[in-house]
């Protein structure tokens, strides 16, 4: 999603460059080595990607004739036949149907609904993560007004509460350099199988959100724990990025 609007990689090529981006900042002749593109070839594909809004460039500190590419627009969704959980998914909802129903919490019946629906559509190749992000993001610029404080651990502690108060999960502050926050019986995985990957896009939305306002500064939150990948417990770390995102907005879609 960019500021002009939705738009398709269906270029393998300038997929392949994007996906370099995920871990970091990456300058040209970096680019170079890992696409083993020609100069011309590879110019030409971040021109395009630049002109469009889905990445950016800044000038090196040290040398402003170079300068850096980075992911500018926010990712909605994945389709990839590498995705796929293996999942029996029918199975999984009735099995977990018969612990829910004594439970007699319309809550966890929704939870079961929504985690049942991110498994279908993974198994049929579609990785809703970065939408969901999304989502939390834009939800953890409103919970903001409720959890600000000029203070980081003051900050922390309102976002646990309210992490309490409507029954998110057991959370608990770690630390405030990095940002570290432990939560067991996380919402959004608390029944979740186990498919290798973190889960709980929602929340780092929230706290990506959160933490951006509370700093005046991006920040880039990894969920380097979480029981969807066989931890026991989730656990984010927040850190300050030099780095902007576009807002979403609606618009036609262009493939590219």
């Amino acid at each position: 999603m960019t500021s002009e609007g939705p738009k398709i990689i269906e270029s393998p090529v300038k997929a392949n460059i994007l996906s370099l981006f995920e871990t970091d900042d990456l300058y040209f002749d970096e680019l170079l080595v890992k696409t083993k593109k020609s100069k011309p070839n590879l110019s030409n594909h971040l021109k395009i990607l630049e002109e469009k809004g889905i990445i950016g460039s800044k000038a090196d500190l040290n040398d402003k004739r170079k300068k850096s590419f980075y992911i500018k627009a926010k990712q909605l969704a994945e389709l990839s036949s590498n995705i796929n959980y293996d999942i029996d998914v029918e199975k999984y909802f009735k099995n977990s149907l018969i612990t829910v129903i004594p439970l007699n919490d319309p809550a966890n019946f929704y939870g079961l609904l929504f985690t049942t629906i991110r498994i279908y559509l993974g198994e049929n190749g579609i990785d809703i993560y970065p939408l969901l992000f999304n989502i939390g993001n834009f939800a953890g610029e409103s919970i903001y007004e409720y959890v600000k404080s000029p203070e980081t651990e003051k900050v922390m502690d309102n976002v646990g509460n309210l992490w309490k108060r409507f029954h998110l999960g057991n959370f608990k502050s770690i630390g405030t350099d990095p940002i570290t926050i432990r939560i067991d019986n996380n919402f959004e995985c608390k029944d979740m199988i186990n498919i290798d990957r973190s889960n709980c896009a929602i929340g780092a939305g929230i706290f990506a959100s959160i933490f951006s306002k509370h700093f005046g500064s991006e920040v880039q939150v990894d969920e380097v724990k979480c029981i969807a990948r066989g931890d026991d417990h989730c656990l984010f770390i927040i850190e300050k990025v030099d780095k902007t995102t576009v807002p979403s907005v609606k618009s036609t879609i262009e493939i590219i």
